[in-house]
């Protein structure tokens, strides 16, 4: 073994050229092992990775059961690929495969393969670390990093690099080569020669046949005496060559769907459902549409002469209370009352139940003029526990804009009359309201809110003119109790939505200026803070901004649907965190609407399964009605996170 790597060895410390074919025929001495049957790492992409010191790669397994088929990972079925360094202080690698060259050498990175804990599959890989030259490209990456591309479409995607230190690096000298897996693809071009100042280059790529490719960027560069060539491998794209899953249109005619939109995704014996809520503004229907094999579309309630409007934000929940069928709960107004929808099997009809504050008094007064601000509902629904002493329930958060009040309902039955419990908080000012959005604790099953109001001005009681600042309040219920707190933002805000991680600490996206931004609640010893984190890949986003939804996967990381006003049109896109150690708060940004001509629509919502694949549908004003999109499989492979009671959500 030692005489067979010692060439290579000499190669790389010296920052000599490495023949890549030389490279990938020492690394076959290091073939798959299985120590079980069921599960096999087919591959780690890229095979023969060289990467500059001080700089990241981030590395992907393919783990197949025995017939070749790509295994998921989710929570109740997990695959993990524990990575182990053969020498740390060369190279060292995170739970997530990424590399981070320390200094010149080589070390074996190898990945062993879990699934539910008990069989398991071994792959290694070579990784050589050379000397940063001229030019300083640490890390080389596509955005986005996993995609569809539809047969025979061609889609653009940027390369882009960055130095060491994070920062965007000018392209402006030596090639870059792109190499694919297989056949699959084409690629154009595959040898770009850069001459330009800028940090990021775009690459056709057409899909050929169905099935997985990983497109490798190879960076080859001179010194500045030409003495020594050095070769970095940037991180492969990962592409989904496949059929479109277009959304069919329904049977019925003068239809004007894809408004106010909701999503939610159900999971039965390993199966997916997709359930989306949205309104017709040409019936005034509150629609239902699901999808198994193929689309179905429905109408919960309305039709002509009749007024049922869907909610703005989180208009549909999984049911806690059907025995794990996960059954869907949706949330509309019907004659200007808010209503809940539920069904009791999974082909039976509709049932509603009105919200009520007493069984004597409606929840928004049937004289109030009808507008957005009173679409302003949410609702989330809590499964306890195993095990646990919390009861399941139901919330729902909506804003009353004849009492100025923003209210949270609990409810143990969808089929109840009454709210469990009920409380309100007085809007200041009778500013009017934006967004309200809730979310629950994972552990306890109370709920948190957030809401925001504009900036409005209105006449006191002693006759003077009184301003009230635009603001944004995270809600916690503790005692029975409401309490708010305010978030610092900038201003201009709209389309808040919140969503607590595995560790019930609160994140909070929306809208601010031209601006997605997150907010996290983050822990300062004894008190807490709100930090700030701008969605943004190398590129920021801008542009007026006219949705926004959020999700948290598994692994507690952020996922964001929004529309953008980009060229003609609104445009939809859909950002995630890169795994990059050196990338801090940028985003990578996919545009699932890409093939999409014309205005995309000002609405859209996301989920994410429990395989941490994101979904989302978004409005096409074309087909006046919506599309879907799911991400790519993109090999997930990592331990999830414990879920663990966390103090994190409360406010002091």
């Amino acid at each position: 073994m030692k005489r067979l790597l010692a060439p290579i060895l000499t190669l790389i410390l010296c920052g000599c050229q490495v023949e890549k074919d030389a490279i990938e025929a020492q690394s076959q001495i290091f073939a798959p092992q299985t120590t079980s049957g069921a599960i096999l790492i087919a591959s780690i992409f890229p095979r023969t990775p060289m990467i500059a010191e001080g700089g990241s790669i981030v590395l992907t397994a393919v783990v197949t059961d025995g017939a070749g088929t790509v295994l998921e990972s989710t929570q109740t079925d997990p695959v993990s690929v524990k990575w182990v360094s053969s020498n740390p202080s060369i190279v060292s690698v995170d739970e997530k495969g990424a590399l981070f060259g320390k200094k010149l050498g080589s070390a074996i990175v190898t990945a062993t393969a879990f699934k539910s804990g008990e069989t398991s599959a071994q792959y290694n890989v070579i990784v050589n670390v050379v000397k940063r030259n001229s030019i300083d490209v640490s890390e080389l990456f596509f955005n986005p990093m996993q995609a569809y591309v539809d047969m025979n479409v061609e889609r653009v995607f940027r390369l882009s690099a960055v130095d060491h230190a994070g920062t965007a690096t000018s392209l402006s000298e030596g090639a870059i080569e792109l190499v694919s897996s297989n056949e699959n693809v084409l690629i154009t071009p595959t040898e770009i020669n850069l001459t330009a100042t800028g940090a990021a280059v775009e690459v056709k790529v057409k899909g050929l046949q169905k099935g997985f490719s990983f497109i490798t960027p190879y960076y080859t560069l001179r010194s500045k005496d030409e003495s020594q060539t050095v070769r970095i491998t940037g991180t492969p794209l990962v592409v989904q060559v496949k059929d479109s899953v277009e959304t069919s249109l329904p049977l019925w005619n003068n239809f004007d769907g894809g408004g106010y939109l909701s999503i939610a995704v159900g999971e039965i014996g390993g199966y997916k459902n997709i359930y989306a809520t949205h309104y017709d503004k040409t019936t005034k229907g509150f629609l239902f549409s699901n999808f198994y094999s193929s689309w179905d579309h429905s109408t919960i309630a309305g039709g002509e002469n009749t007024t049922v409007d869907a909610g703005r934000s989180g208009g549909i929940v999984l049911s806690p209370f059907d025995s794990n069928l996960n059954l869907p709960i949706a949330i509309a107004l019907k004659d200007k009352r808010p209503v809940l929808y539920y069904r009791q099997t999974i082909n039976g009809g509709w049932r509603e139940t009105p919200i009520r504050e007493s069984s004597e008094a409606d929840l928004i007064d049937s004289n109030i003029t009808y507008g957005d601000g009173a679409r302003l509902m949410s609702l989330t629904a809590f499964r306890a526990p195993e095990g646990s002493s919390a009861e399941n329930r139901l919330h729902i958060a909506y804003y009353d804009p004849l009492d100025s009040k923003v209210c949270l309902a609990s409810y143990s039955s969808p089929s109840t009359q009454v709210a469990n419990s009920y409380k309100c908080l007085n809007v200041e000012g009778n500013a009017s309201v934006h967004s309200v959005s809730i979310a629950h604790n994972r552990v306890t099953g109370e709920p948190r809110m957030v809401y925001g109001n504009s900036r409005h001005s209105y006449i006191a009681a002693d006759g003077n003119e009184t301003n009230v600042s635009e603001a944004l309040y995270y809600v916690s219920r503790q005692n029975g109790d409401l309490y708010r707190e305010e978030l610092p933002i900038d201003g201009n805000a709209g389309f808040a939505s919140i969503a607590l991680d595995r560790n019930n600490k609160p994140f909070i996206a929306l809208k601010e200026g031209k601006y997605v931004r997150v907010y996290s609640r983050e822990a300062d010893e004894s008190t807490f803070k709100w930090e700030r984190d701008p969605v943004s890949g190398v590129d920021p986003i801008q542009g007026e901004i006219a949705s926004v939804s959020f999700a948290l996967d598994g692994y507690n990381e952020p996922r964001a649907g929004f529309a953008a006003i980009a060229g003609n049109g609104l445009k939809i896109r859909y950002a995630r965190k890169p795994p990059f150690r050196n990338l801090g708060s940028r985003w990578v940004v996919e545009d699932p609407g890409q093939n999409v001509a014309g205005d995309q629509g000002s609405y859209s919502a996301i989920a994410v399964d429990s395989a941490n694949r994101a979904h989302l549908v978004y409005s096409v004003e074309d087909k006046k009605w919506f599309n879907y999109w799911a991400e790519p499989n993109f090999f997930d492979y990592r331990n999830f996170p414990s879920a663990a009671y966390s103090g994190a959500d409360l406010i002091k």
